[in-house]
């Protein structure tokens, strides 16, 4: 099965995405180590909220979903390769 790790979702903007859209509302947060990609855990908001700065969440997506497509086809060759 071909996989991207949770370094390369946040490359592209996935893990804001994922964050913002589905578990902040529910008062968990994804994180991730950044040295190995994995991400061991969920964490559970004390008071049951969490946001990411409003000048955040007014930038841009880092790619489009056709460039986030393209790359993750890139990374994902590289596999069978």
């Amino acid at each position: 099965m071909k996989h991207i790790n949770w370094n390369q979702a946040s490359e592209l903007g996935l893990i804001v995405r994922i964050n913002s859209e589905v578990l902040h509302p529910l008062g968990l947060a994804m994180s991730r180590n950044p040295e190995n990609g994995a991400s061991e855990m969920l964490l559970v908001s004390p008071d049951g909220v969490w946001e990411y700065a409003h000048p955040l969440m007014d930038l841009p997506p880092a790619v489009s979903d056709e460039d986030a497509r393209a790359k993750i086809a890139e990374w994902t060759k590289e596999q069978y390769a």
